[in-house]
């Protein structure tokens, strides 16, 4: 082709001047690209290789090492875009995959840091393009007035070539539209922030960095520090990944560390981070000119004032995982304008998704926005917020303890706890994953009420968690919680301590505390009778059947289940009275009285099938089946075994289920019964799969949108 004449009545500009001759003609908004022989401005003496030094040996990113091959060597959009959480290892990523593959790019590798989150002024994407004209020969003077045309140009100069180009720390589609090379040069893209139009525009591969794995962050630290090093410690150097949850950056801060403080071991890192209040405190006391936390500040620059209080409120919940129709409640906003803020968070890769309506935040995240909270929030709003977190988690637990027993009698609750639980209907499994997915946050829920000097809350949650730890056979946690009950009634709650005494007599019983047990027993007792709770004075007076017979005294067993049935009668609690017999006919069972025990037994039956009572109908089905076992009738017992195990499935409670097939198994074993052992076991198999409320994706309690 030869060169190209102007059109007549316009002058011509030679916009590529310095390239070769007959290499590209452009024609676009403004007019036509003439290519000519190069007149005075010299060709750059080779091709730009602009990529920083090496970056070693890359750890545990090999899956998306070839998911980049993929991506980048195809027959599409050769486009690459990688976003994630600050510090997570994008730009290491990048850099790691272009210096293996330096030589498929003869024709040049471009790099530049958009300095979209790094404290300095951003790059403009003109700037960033002059230079890389500039690499390719193309100086200032020889492009047009209009800024507009330069991308095109970059375009046009690199299509057909094999170019690299790496356009690192971008905050915006604004800061890379102009930067995309021409066809047949590849683009890898890496911001925090995803960058949808990277998709839409370029069809280019979207990759999200996950944090290192167990294995893959203590390969990083040997790495740094020596793996004879971290061989003699991998205890350590295991709990150190767990506790920085695989942070690139994090545990590249602590390997620095013990690389130059070599009287250190690993395990004095470890206990180190442990031993802060804050792994932050560690990680930038560390000296070595990179504060996590200043790093990680930069990513909250963008975000309108509505989303940052989103954020700061959704760290102040008591755990690092949340839902958004827990934070609604917390917010008192529809679940329209939660969803939008928090799509916001995640695309900025301050908070993640892990399931729809299910959030999360990375450890050091959230260590970041609690050191930052009192700047964020006033300390009245701090005081306001904390108050209404824990009245929705109160509202939500008893809401959810309602659900597993609703013959239970009704706590005393405000109007405004009143509202939140009003919109919050749930069943027995949906209670049992609420209470699952706050066990981890309980104790923090109590601190925090004792730092607010909110008693009322840490009894009442107490008492709502309390039917639920015990099926969960959590008693070291029911134990911790249920003195903290009692203390915060004594100190201000009056109206709960005889409740709470009870709870904490349960508790130290099942841990064979006995004679403790009974000191709170009987102090709740005589609590109630003072302020003539019949209710309470008999739920004692049960703990105390269940106490004497712990203790083998069926004689003090049977007086104590009588006395709490007949306080039962009297305030007309059909499952109080229920379990008072229950408890007095095990005694009668267990001293031998068998044909005593099952009269009051099936006394207790028709009084609950009466009431409707379906928990009180399973207790008295299961003491029936108990009876006729001891006494020898085993067809009997396995059929009232059977109907209280369909019961107990229906209610939810797992725990006795498991019990009754166990009685089950053992009983028809004896009898002979091969084809009803095989069908009990493969119930018993179906409840070892019975799916793992923690991984729940509950969601309750919305308001209307």
């Amino acid at each position: 082709m030869t060169a190209m004449e102007p059109i007549s009545g316009s002058s011509s500009h030679n916009v590529a001047e310095g390239l070769s001759a007959h290499q590209v003609v452009q024609v676009g908004s403004s007019g036509a690209i003439y290519v000519e022989q190069p007149r005075t401005v010299a060709r750059a003496p080779e091709p730009p290789h602009m990529l920083p030094g090496s970056i070693g040996r890359i750890v545990g990113r090999h899956h998306l090492l070839g998911e980049m091959d993929e991506a980048l060597t195809g027959p599409g959009s050769r486009c690459c875009m990688l976003w994630g959480l600050a510090g997570s290892g994008k730009t290491t990523l990048a850099l790691a995959w272009a210096s293996s593959r330096i030589a498929d790019y003869p024709d040049g590798q471009f790099f530049v840091d958009m300095c979209a989150y790094s404290g300095t002024p951003r790059i403009e994407a003109r700037d960033a393009l002059r230079s890389f004209l500039a690499s390719l020969g193309i100086n200032r003077s020889d492009l047009p007035d209009n800024e507009a045309e330069w991308g095109g140009i970059f375009r046009a100069v690199t299509a057909g070539r094999r170019c690299l180009v790496i356009v690192d720390n971008v905050g915006s589609y604004e800061q890379v539209r102009d930067l995309v090379p021409g066809l047949g040069s590849v683009l890898v893209v890496t911001s925090r922030r995803a960058v949808p139009e990277m998709s839409v525009r370029h069809d280019a591969r979207v990759l999200k960095l996950p944090l290192l794995t167990l294995d893959e962050g203590v390969e990083l630290i040997a790495e740094r520090v020596g793996f004879v090093r971290v061989e003699r410690e991998e205890t350590a150097a295991k709990r150190i990944v767990q506790l920085l949850e695989g942070h690139p950056l994090a545990l590249a801060i602590v390997s620095a560390k013990l690389a130059i403080q070599t009287s250190w071991t690993i395990s004095d890192a470890a206990r180190g981070i442990e031993e802060e209040t804050s792994p932050l405190r560690f990680l930038d006391d560390a000296g070595l000119g990179i504060e996590v936390g200043r790093v990680i500040s930069w990513s909250l620059d963008d975000l309108d004032d509505a989303t940052t209080n989103v954020l700061y409120v959704a760290s102040m919940l008591p755990s690092n995982e949340f839902s958004v129709a827990v934070l609604c409640l917390v917010l008192d906003q529809s679940r329209r304008a939660c969803d939008r803020r928090l799509q916001a968070l995640c695309l900025a890769s301050l908070v993640d998704e892990i399931s729809p309506g299910r959030y999360r935040f990375h450890d050091i995240m959230k260590a970041y926005l609690a050191e930052t909270l009192p700047q964020a929030l006033e300390h009245a709003e701090r005081e306001r917020t904390a108050r209404r977190i824990r009245t929705v988690y109160l509202a939500m637990s008893y809401a959810a303890d309602r659900a597993i027993d609703p013959h239970r009698s009704s706590l005393a609750v405000d109007r405004e706890l009143l509202a939140v639980i009003g919109s919050a209907s749930l069943t027995v499994a949906e209670a049992l994953s609420w209470f699952e997915s706050i066990t981890p946050a309980m104790t923090h829920l109590i601190r925090d009420a004792w730092a607010g000097d909110d008693v009322a809350f840490i009894t009442r949650f107490a008492r709502a968690v309390n039917t639920f730890l015990y099926w969960r056979q959590d008693i070291t946690r029911t134990l911790t919680i249920q003195r903290e009950a009692v203390a915060a009634a004594v100190a201000g709650d009056p109206a709960m301590e005889a409740l709470s005494r009870r709870a904490l007599g349960r508790a130290l019983a099942d841990v064979g505390q006995l004679e403790s047990a009974k000191e709170q027993l009987l102090a709740s007792m005589a609590l109630d009778e003072a302020a003539g709770d019949d209710s309470g004075r008999a739920s004692a007076q049960h703990a105390m059947a269940e106490l004497a017979l712990r203790s083998g005294d069926h004689r003090d067993a049977l007086r104590w289940g009588l006395r709490a049935a007949r306080e039962s009668r009297g305030s007309d609690n059909v499952v109080r009275e229920a379990r008072g017999l229950y408890d007095a006919a095990r005694a009668l069972n267990a001293a031998g009285h068998h044909s005593w025990a099952s009269a009051l037994g099936l006394r207790s039956l028709a009084m609950c099938e009466e009431r409707g009572s379906d928990f009180g109908r399973a207790l008295a089905l299961r003491l029936l089946g108990a009876t006729a076992l001891a006494s020898g009738d085993l067809d009997a017992g396995c059929t009232w075994l059977e109907r209280a195990w369909r019961i107990e499935e229906t209610l939810g409670n797992f725990r006795s289920v498991r019990t009754i097939l166990g009685q089950l198994d053992d009983a028809y074993g004896r009898n002979g019964n091969a084809s009803a052992v095989a069908e009990v076991r493969r119930a018993l198999a179906r409840l070892e799969h019975y799916p793992d409320l923690t991984q729940s994706t509950l969601v309750v309690g919305t308001p209307a949108p």
